[in-house]
């Protein structure tokens, strides 16, 4: 196979920095050889180092038009309530299962018919009995995939791999008429971004969804489908279970698919409000700290918090210019492999990330909180207006509201307080690591 350097990564001589989240890898003169080979583009097999820099996203697979597997080793998977938006390509010996949940009157190209609607889990699920294939295909019914199957040979590159067991292009939403599809086509839910990515928890690209996800069905069916008790969080379920069995799962933007965005402001709300209510659902399955709101250090909530309590803006910008540099003198102590701007790059991308997290956060989740404080607290009125600017469109907003709205009521409803607490880590990247 052959890879590519992933842009947040730097090499120097028996160094590799870079990745999500931020890693030092030691590496001997062998391992340099392997990455001199990974930059020149020579096939190479999958060592430990190269699974490794795979692991910490310092690297990506990298394939070109030869396709090595045909499709017909390959089922699309598509649940469906009512009439489909689009239909996936037939021919090249792919078998489709379309399943009918419940629809009123019944779909006429429905292989499974669900009497009483159970949701996409369940759905899925009920086709996966009829699975025969290597791989399986989800494709929800508003996703449109082209006019042939490219996005699948595409994909099936990454089953090279045996450790890898899923893999997501990207979801854009189709340009349309209206002040939502306009918001959905720059800030869409399912859009996951322009970086390649090994999908986990912790990491730049936490989740895949499963509105168009290829599978090996073996390691699928391993882990018994989708959970059929989740009607909204299901992907991001599957996919964690997925990382917790020890499998890789691809984030592979080079493909691209689109989705159907909301017609209505109501569709649309009521969408964001159900995201937001599977956070509860599955803080209590996988833990609190994949579902935090704010994942951040002291130095950061710090450097971030110290222009809202100080009046004068040019002591604040002092004070956050101090607190960043003694964070970054504190990390190249720790770590003596770092130079002084690679600390600093780092503790700087952490507190820029805390500012755009935090804003997103406190829009979500914590603004009823400071808006109960703002009367009497200044840096409780600072905050929520920085918020406010941060998010740039009302659209953003009321978007963030609506997950809000969701996080709360499934908050309130299972006592399940993950969703709404930060959660404060030692300061990054990994520890050195030695490989060869």
């Amino acid at each position: 196979m052959k890879f590519v350097l992933d842009t947040t990564t730097r090499l120097t001589p028996g160094r590799i920095l870079g990745g999500s989240p931020p890693s030092i890898l030691r590496i001997s003169r062998r391992g340099d050889e392997t990455v001199t080979q990974i930059i020149g583009g020579t096939d190479i097999e999958i060592t430990p180092l190269v699974r490794r820099m795979l692991n910490l996203n310092q690297i990506h697979p990298a394939f070109g038009q030869h396709y090595s597997r045909p499709e017909a080793h390959v089922t699309v998977v598509t649940p469906a309530l009512g009439a489909r938006a689009h239909r996936h390509p037939e021919g090249d010996g792919i078998k489709i299962i379309v399943v009918d949940d419940g629809s009123l009157p019944p779909l006429d190209d429905a292989a499974i018919r669900i009497e009483i609607n159970g949701g996409p889990s369940s759905a899925r699920n009920a086709a996966l009995h009829l699975v025969d294939t290597e791989f399986v295909a989800f494709v929800d019914g508003d996703v449109d995939v082209g006019s042939d199957t490219t996005w699948l040979r595409s994909l099936l590159h990454h089953f090279d791999d045996p450790e890898v067991a899923a893999v997501a292009p990207r979801v854009r939403s189709i340009a349309r008429d209206g002040f939502i599809a306009r918001h959905e086509l720059r800030h869409g839910a399912l859009d996951l971004g322009p970086l390649a990515a090994s999908v986990r928890p912790g990491t730049r690209v936490s989740y895949v969804p499963s509105a168009a996800l290829l599978c090996r069905t073996s390691d699928i069916t391993a882990i018994d489908g989708f959970d059929p008790e989740l009607r909204t969080g299901e992907d991001v379920d599957l996919i964690w279970r997925l990382a917790a069995a020890g499998k890789t799962i691809r984030y592979d933007p080079s493909v691209i698919v689109h989705h159907e965005p909301r017609t209505s402001f109501a569709s649309w709300w009521k969408q964001r409000v159900g995201y937001g209510r599977s956070s509860a659902a599955l803080a209590r399955r996988h833990g609190n700290d994949h579902i935090s709101p704010l994942v951040t250090s002291p130095w950061s909530v710090v450097a971030v918090l110290a222009p809202m309590l100080i009046r004068r803006p040019i002591t604040s910008v002092a004070a956050t210019l101090t607190i960043i540099c003694a964070a970054s003198q504190r990390l190249r102590k720790r770590i003596p492999d770092l130079t002084n701007r690679e600390s600093f790059d780092i503790v700087s991308t952490g507190t820029l990330h805390t500012v755009n997290a935090g804003g997103r956060a406190i829009r979500r989740v914590w603004w009823p909180i400071l808006l109960v404080l703002a009367p009497i607290l200044r840096p409780a009125r600072r905050l929520l207006v920085f918020s406010l600017l941060a998010a740039r469109s009302p659209m953003t907003v009321l978007d963030d509201a609506a997950h809000g709205v969701g996080i709360w009521s499934g908050v309130i409803s299972t006592a399940t307080f993950g969703p709404v607490l930060p959660r404060i880590r030692s300061g990054r990247p990994q520890q050195p690591g030695r490989s060869s």
